[in-house]
């Protein structure tokens, strides 16, 4: 949870109260949330959707970022043997 974050959120729509507005709350609420960075999780959806701030970054316990990449090779179903990711492999001869 994140006071840069919620700074950034007021700062792309041009302050607490249009904030408030878009969420639907009080500016009290929003004041609330800048100050302790602390966001509901019924807000953060809508605050990513309105100021393209990452909903990682609002809520990082609800929203945990996920790597960009999967691993090269996984473990399909549990045998310890894995099959790789990539679709040129199942051409190669083995």
């Amino acid at each position: 949870m994140s006071i840069q974050a919620m700074k950034s959120a007021v700062e792309v729509l041009g302050s607490q109260t249009n904030l408030a507005k878009k969420l639907g709350c009080t500016p009290q609420n929003v004041q609330r949330m800048c100050s302790t960075g602390r966001v509901p999780g019924k807000h953060v959806l809508r605050i990513e959707a309105e100021t393209g701030i990452s909903r990682s970054l609002l809520r990082p316990d609800l929203y945990p970022e996920v790597p960009l990449t999967m691993p090269a090779t996984i473990d399909l179903d549990g045998s310890g043997q894995k099959a790789s990711n990539c679709a040129g492999d199942a051409y190669s001869a083995h």
